[in-house]
């Protein structure tokens, strides 16, 4: 029968009136109930990511793919996104056109990839959030028009990792596509495979509602909010095509090339490589310049160009709502007329300046970084050098910061010199952090090790910021404008580019009266103009042209060089206060440039110099494309 234990067991079971229960305890925070809400890692972690390590050989795609996650998660910037998407393109281009296609692909897929976005808790229950939108156009065209996926159950409001609070749709420019105007919506993300994740059902034709975890929490979102759409910011607006450059933006702010007053720069400086000017009318210049000679944009977009160019115009002038009125003929809302325009004692002007208002804009600081490996910087960007010939008038390669609004400092031959000021930097100004600085001593470690002197110093320095560059193909150049090195001898025999000659006329100092050449006028406070024509500089591969005394005609290079000559022009009248004569003296060297044969070679820049009374020997630089091969 029963023994004894069952039998014990059974008389205390029926000794029990009635079961008892523990008391249930809800999770709480500020006295309201906390409702889990499980995370959608399906899309914090998509499978593009682990595609992408696999494309290419060696550790390229790998390292990609590592950086990309913190791009998707809720505190990075709102463009670190599409910046990492334009890493992938850019990298692609040194493989074989298969991997490169391949990788391409990998960049827009992972471009259209859903962020990590928390709820907002200080609601009950708590309200989902979409992630803002990247506010600029990006580097590549094949990334034009595309945005980040949004979880389907979300509704109008936003998370804005700047201020790490909530936004409603149109609040402010981000919680729209870039070059919507609110017109278009992002696409909608593909529900993931869980239970415990919010599912869309449609409602009476116009409204979606959306239930998350359990029924007492529902969001109502527009049709329209979830519809999904690629088209180009430009598709919509009979614009134009802009071929390989983005659609033109100019913006307005103190602080652009170390600036104390307001000025105006190109948005994408990657399709528009200009520096900044107080009169917009050489940045709107510039911009449809570069539309016919770099971009080979279709007529309707030069027709643009010249409408918006016009508006800007019109506009009053040193102020943003210069900007304004050329960004809005390409259908896109600025509201740079509310930044106080500044004069270059850093004093307000204007009729806001009389009514205290002092709101100034400031360059975007590039905090990408803050939420991966590699540390938070603080107010300064990542750190990166570059190396080429011509920094500060040199004739000799160096090295100097990229950025130099963060990391101030002139070029040196030494790059120990370069990576000990920027390390020290991020303690003593940019108030990064820990980790920061500790790249920057791994960063400083691996420079010194290298062969000094050489491209590749600066390439193993960027190279533990995740940044990948290739100055070790620049030729290293001696103070007497040599070839150094094992490249250098082979340059004696060979026609590979080396630095360009000396000059035999010097840039004279920037004072009033440059005459004394005879005949040439007055250049104001700006020197006698010169081009100089090398391989290396701003990173590139191939031969190009720019300015030699880039303080009076800040210009970056250029292939063209009638982009440069245009510009050293147009910046006697519009900032040097030169006189007639030295105008008419520039329009007769920019003649002998254009006739000058053969095009994209050293003779031009010869031809420009000799107008002014310099003797350069450019001719003898052999001409290199952007493979970095020698051009018959």
């Amino acid at each position: 029968m029963f023994s004894q234990k069952f039998l014990a067991v059974l008389t205390l079971a029926l000794m029990v009136p009635e079961q008892a229960l523990g008391r249930e305890r809800w999770l709480e925070r500020d006295g309201k109930a906390v409702l889990l809400h499980p995370r959608r890692f399906g899309q914090e972690n998509p499978a593009i990511i682990q595609k992408l390590s696999g494309l290419c050989e060696g550790s390229v795609c790998g390292n990609l793919a590592g950086a990309a996650i913190s791009t998707l998660l809720a505190a990075s910037p709102a463009c670190a996104q599409q910046d990492h998407a334009d890493k992938i393109i850019d990298a692609a281009q040194q493989f074989d056109a298969t991997t490169k296609a391949a990788m391409i692909a990998a960049a827009v897929e992972f471009r259209k990839a859903e962020k990590n976005t928390p709820p907002d808790f200080s609601t009950n229950p708590p309200t989902p959030r979409n992630s803002v939108f990247c506010d600029k156009a990006p580097k590549n065209k094949e990334l034009n028009g595309l945005v980040q996926a949004q979880d389907p159950a979300n509704g109008d409001v936003f998370f804005d990792p700047d201020t790490k609070k909530s936004v409603l749709r149109g609040q402010q420019a981000n919680t729209f596509p870039f070059g919507s105007n609110g017109a278009a919506a992002a696409p909608a993300a593909p529900a993931a495979n869980n239970a415990d994740t919010a599912t869309a059902t449609q409602a009476s034709g116009t409204d979606a509602t959306a239930t998350a975890c359990a029924p007492d929490v529902t969001v109502t979102v527009t049709a329209a909010a979830a519809a999904a759409t690629d088209a180009a910011p430009a598709a919509a607006g009979g614009i134009g095509d802009f071929g390989s450059c983005t659609v033109p933006q100019i913006e307005f702010g103190v602080g652009f090339d170390n600036r104390k007053e307001t000025s105006f720069r190109p948005k994408d400086l990657q399709s528009f490589n200009h520096g900044s000017a107080q009169a917009i009318g050489i940045i709107t210049q510039f911009i449809c310049d570069t539309l016919t000679n770099k971009c080979k944009a279709d007529q309707t977009a030069k027709d643009t160009c010249k409408r918006a160019q016009a508006a800007a115009a019109a506009q009053p002038p040193k102020t943003g709502a210069d900007a304004d009125a050329f960004n809005a003929v390409f259908g896109i809302q600025t509201n740079f007329k509310n930044v106080q325009a500044i004069d270059d004692q850093g004093r307000a002007v204007g009729a806001a300046a009389d009514a205290g208002n002092v709101a100034v804009a400031t360059p975007a600081t590039n905090a990408a970084a803050a939420a991966g490996a590699i540390g938070d910087f603080g107010s300064c960007t990542v750190p990166q050098i570059e190396f080429g010939v011509g920094f500060d008038n040199r004739k000799e390669t160096s090295f100097r910061p990229k950025d130099l609004q963060s990391f101030n400092h002139g070029s040196a031959q030494a790059i120990g010199i370069i990576t000990q000021f920027i390390c020290d930097t991020l303690t003593n100004k940019c108030k990064a952090d820990q980790t920061a600085k500790d790249t920057c001593k791994r960063a400083q470690a691996a420079a010194a090790a290298q062969p000094p002197k050489t491209g590749a110093d600066a390439d193993a320095f960027n190279a533990v910021f995740g940044i990948q560059t290739n100055f070790k193909n620049v030729q290293a150049i001696d103070d007497q404008g040599r070839a150094v090195g094992a490249a250098g001898a082979a340059a004696a025999a060979s026609t590979v580019a080396a630095a360009p000659a000396a000059n035999t006329a010097a840039p004279a100092p920037a004072t009033g009266n440059n005459n004394a050449a005879g005949g040439l006028g007055n250049f104001g406070k700006c020197t006698v103009p010169q081009i100089e024509f090398a391989t290396g500089f701003d990173n590139r591969k191939e031969t190009s042209f720019r300015p030699v005394d880039r303080a009076s005609f800040p210009h970056d290079s250029a292939q063209n060089g009638g982009i440069i000559t245009q510009f050293i022009c147009d910046t006697l009248t519009n900032s040097c206060g030169a006189d007639q004569t030295a105008k008419d003296t520039c329009q007769k060297a920019r003649a002998a440039f254009d006739a000058a044969t053969p095009a994209k070679s050293g003779a031009q820049a010869d031809a420009f110099n000799a107008v002014f009374g310099k003797t350069t020997n450019f001719k003898a630089v052999a001409v290199i494309d952007n493979q970095g091969k020698v051009v018959a």
